[in-house]
């Protein structure tokens, strides 16, 4: 193993949130195939969430526009949340801590361990629903392996893990597979800097394209994350996302948070306003409406979380401390 992907692998292990542990109670199992999965409704026509008025999230896990349906899902320790039409809702039932998310056009691919008192096994492995977290899929690595950081390109569906512990099918290292999980390649990392990594994104058509946010910077491969360049200038990033023509990022510039979008041809940025955050508060999620480039979504550090539909210009904010 090179001594990057060490790097990466250390890194990486240094931001990892707590798990959470779980007992076998509920009877519950993994679909085979899509034909099993549950009816794909809306979430404001579905029996599976109920609006959630009020009440706190705790360890925000990923965020992202799953299943083409306009609305935010939000991994957290139990469970997901989603924000669709002004209102929260949150599931009735399989409130699993997905410790990785990534949202894709037909649902969502997830790692993370199984809510308490569920008879699924632990970790999940890599897992993939088509409903709305109903039910899921099984793409392997089941009481083997929990992927905090993965991504999942939202229309090329390439899968990217950062795999911290070896299992009996990969090593330590950055993985990636196009087959929905049933063979998978080592990527290389040559051109990373060995310095701190934070977050690893996909791009959603260019089934070629993943990039990896440092403190020096983002870093994109066109090559699966065998060969990396720097894409942006040298400057302490906390996450980022792509867009199809743009990458939209945060960083840390003189003590202060910013925020970029940076277009992929031309690397011409473009600063966003940045909603007022407590002192020392850092934006560490971002995610795009696949739908429209200027719908984006924030969320910070200590909980607060903000939205914009109009490229920055103004903001919104949707919760306040992990308090919705």
């Amino acid at each position: 193993m090179t001594k990057m992907t060490k790097a990466i692998i250390i890194t990486f292990s240094i931001l990892l949130l707590s798990a959470c542990s779980s007992s076998n109670e509920k009877e519950q199992s993994f679909i085979t195939s899509k034909e099993q999965a549950k009816s794909n409704t809306s979430v404001t026509n579905n029996p599976f969430f109920k609006e959630k008025k009020e009440g706190k999230f705790e360890h925000l896990h990923g965020i992202g526009y799953a299943g083409n349906q306009n609305a935010i899902y939000f991994a957290t320790h139990e469970g997901l949340l989603v924000y669709q039409n002004n209102k929260w809702y949150e599931t009735t039932s399989n409130k699993h801590d997905y410790m990785g998310f990534s949202a894709t056009d037909d649902g969502f691919y997830a790692s993370g361990h199984p809510e308490e008192g569920s008879s699924l096994g632990n970790p999940l492995g890599l897992v993939k629903s088509l409903d709305h977290g109903q039910t899921l899929m099984n793409l392997g690595f089941y009481k083997e392996s929990d992927f905090h950081y993965m991504a999942v390109g939202y229309k090329s569906h390439t899968i990217y893990v950062v795999n911290q512990e070896e299992n009996k099918t990969l090593g330590q290292g950055v993985f990636y597979s196009k087959d929905d999980g049933k063979t998978w390649s080592q990527s290389q990392l040559n051109g990373l800097p060995q310095t701190a990594a934070g977050t690893i994104a996909a791009h959603p058509t260019d089934e070629n394209m993943v990039g990896i946010s440092t403190s020096e910077g983002i870093f994109v491969s066109r090559d699966n994350g065998n060969t990396f360049e720097r894409f942006t200038r040298k400057i302490n990033t906390t996450t980022f996302t792509f867009q199809e023509k743009s990458i939209v990022f945060a960083a840390v510039e003189n003590d202060k948070p910013i925020l970029i979008k940076q277009s992929l041809d031309t690397k011409q940025e473009e600063v966003l306003s940045v909603p007022a955050l407590d002192e020392k508060d850092h934006i560490m999620y971002i995610t795009s409406n696949p739908a429209n480039d200027n719908e984006i979504v924030i969320a910070t550090m200590n909980g607060d979380i903000f939205m914009t539909k109009n490229n920055g210009a103004s903001w919104t904010k949707l919760a306040s401390k992990g308090k919705i």
